[in-house]
């Protein structure tokens, strides 16, 4: 996960990874300590994309925890 940046933006977080021009918006549910993925899911993935989808979760999951979210 180094190659990917974390950024807290109110109750988003945003994780994108260098390089590809990829990121992925995870936002904070209001009413209960889950996460909600942001934006419409394509119908077909690249292998890129579903790599970053998997670990930009993990990085999410870990950020808000930190943070309380969870």
């Amino acid at each position: 996960m180094s190659n990917l940046s974390v950024e807290v933006r109110y109750r988003d977080i945003v994780v994108t990874r260098a390089g590809t021009g990829y990121s992925v918006t995870y936002r904070r549910h209001p009413l209960a300590p889950i996460l909600e993925l942001v934006g419409p899911m394509p119908d077909q993935l690249d292998p890129q994309l579903a790599d970053l989808l998997a670990s930009s979760w993990k990085a999410a999951y870990a950020k808000a925890k930190e943070l309380d979210w969870l």
